[in-house]
């Protein structure tokens, strides 16, 4: 599922997965530290990568100075840090800042809707809107006299516009951390990705304007789904679901990935789950309901040759059979 991209991966990233690493082995896991963990591990790939490295790379750590080793992976609190810090020195991977990772989990702890992990929450908007919210997803809301306007955070969410119950026609829009999107009376999707954003548009339209100045704009109609950046906008692919399965309580497989199919099963569990890299190309096909992810993983080890194993505390990997 993850490739040991030794020269890629930040030194800093790498520094942030040991320090996890070594909190979980600890065994002294707060349910707060668990949901900045699974932010941290869905943000980006390369998170999730690091993390495998640490893994792959357990036997080496255990091969320093012993003092050293058993300190790193068991010290509490910042005894912990400090000992995760030199064993990272010994290992030649490098320093980072423990705040580093966590910033992007109080923005979404602080806005004005927040869901937790394996959750999903409708919010009603005082216009008349409807806002669906998929699990681990922030969102604030601002409306003024001229401007309907929803900041995306983090995650995904669904919206049903409806017409502006104030009397005047406001602009109803999504800013991302890369751009705007102006909804033209529609039901879309957006979610909020590490590099970028994706809109899909299920009903009319909407027009997507990346932040950077004078970057061309694009409409986007229904049926059709993109991703873009701050500065671009991604060729328009076809979309075929009249909603996104997660509003319905299930996630749809078609024919992908085991590695993506366990991507997308992460953002609806307390914990994580990953696979040994030689099963991550395994196809994947079915409707699997979001109620209890535990059934999930037994039906891929009855139906798959697979078997499920749990190396740490609220850590699942799947493996060969």
């Amino acid at each position: 599922m993850q490739h040991m991209r030794h020269s890629e991966i930040d030194p800093r990233i790498l520094a942030q997965a040991a320090e996890w690493f070594a909190l979980f082995r600890s065994g002294q896991v707060q349910p707060n530290e668990t949901a900045q963990w699974q932010a941290w591990l869905v943000a980006h790939p390369d998170h999730q990568a690091a993390w495998a490295r640490v893994e792959f790379h357990i036997d080496r750590f255990k091969s320093l100075p012993p003092k050293a080793a058993l300190a790193a992976l068991t010290a509490p609190d910042l005894q912990r840090r400090r000992a995760i810090k030199h064993l990272i020195l010994l290992g030649g991977v490098g320093l980072a800042s423990w705040q580093f990772s966590r910033a992007g989990y109080w923005q979404a702890w602080m806005a004005d809707y927040h869901v937790a992990q394996g959750q999903i929450q409708t919010i009603t908007l005082t216009d008349g809107s409807t806002v669906v919210l998929d699990s681990g997803s922030a969102l604030n809301v601002a409306f003024s006299a001229d401007l309907r306007r929803l900041q995306l955070v983090s995650g995904e969410i669904y919206i049903e516009t409806a017409k502006d119950n104030a009397g005047w026609q406001r602009p109803f829009v999504v800013d991302t951390q890369d751009g705007r999107v102006l909804a033209l009376g529609t039901r879309f999707s957006v979610s909020q990705q590490t590099d970028r954003s994706e809109v899909t548009v299920f009903a009319d339209s909407v027009e997507i304007q990346p932040a950077q100045p004078n970057s061309p704009k694009q409409r986007l109609h229904a049926g059709q789904n993109t991703r873009f950046a701050a500065d671009r906008i991604e060729p328009i692919q076809p979309s075929k679901f009249d909603k996104p399965a997660w509003t319905q309580g299930v996630i749809v497989a078609d024919d992908i990935p085991l590695s993506e199919f366990l991507l997308q099963l992460n953002r609806y569990r307390q914990g994580y789950v990953t696979c040994s890299p030689e099963i991550a190309d395994m196809r994947i096909i079915g409707s699997f309901p979001l109620k209890d992810t535990d059934k999930i993983l037994a039906s891929l080890a009855t139906n798959l040759p697979v078997k499920l194993s749990n190396p740490l505390p609220y850590w699942v990997k799947v493996l060969p059979r």
